[in-house]
């Protein structure tokens, strides 16, 4: 189950930003108590089911909450490495803090290979760009160093200065008979990419 800030959605999605990541990798590592209080407050009242899961992965009757896991972060603070999809899902809701959610209808909820689907079906009509593809914007890693995560979320990025050839060519989706569902999937991405690039950003998108 997704939980979206607030509205539940059933299955999977991707969820992206268009972000300076600039701003955010200044503010990870940057050693301010007084903004991972804030931050740490806020990410617990927004994100609290993440507790939930912190809570069944610790299991040995320590207490590690959602303030640890923003304190880690912005303080520059030794990582639990048992909890690597916390810290993921705290560098969304800092996406979130700072970026402008792009729009995502054709991409949740979907199934759980949906990245994979697109990525087949647009390789094969020639509308990827050689390094750009679906699975490696919402999989490929995340834009700040975090431990590793098994699962979800999926974690990937696009720097600024590199968005304008990939969106070029699914800019031509419109142009193929590929079947229309992943010609809207196509046309979200574009436009994620088009706007990014437009103000300036960079894409940082999600998968859970």
């Amino acid at each position: 189950m997704i939980r979206m800030y607030g509205e539940v959605v059933v299955g999977y999605g991707a969820m992206a930003w268009a972000v300076d990541l600039g701003r955010i990798r200044g503010e990870v590592g940057s050693e301010d108590p007084a903004l991972a209080q804030r931050y740490g407050a806020a990410f617990a009242e927004r994100r609290d089911e993440v507790q939930g899961m912190i809570d069944d992965v610790i299991g040995d009757g320590s207490v590690l909450t959602l303030p640890d896991v923003a304190r880690h972060m912005i303080l520059g603070e030794p990582y639990d490495e048992r909890i690597g999809f916390a810290y993921g899902y705290f560098l969304e809701y800092l996406c979130d803090v700072h970026g402008a959610f792009l729009p995502n209808p054709r991409w949740m909820p979907v199934p759980v290979d949906w990245c994979e689907r697109v990525d087949e079906v647009l390789g094969g009509a020639g509308l990827l760009a050689e390094d750009f593809s679906m699975s490696d914007l919402m999989f490929g890693g995340a834009p700040v160093p975090l431990p590793r995560i098994d699962g979800f979320p999926g974690i990937g990025y696009r720097e600024y200065g590199s968005l304008e050839e990939p969106a070029g060519l699914l800019a031509r989706v419109g142009a193929t008979d590929i079947a229309e569902e992943y010609q809207d999937a196509a046309y979200d991405v574009f436009q994620w990419l088009s706007e990014a690039h437009d103000a300036g950003r960079s894409v940082v998108a999600f998968f859970h």
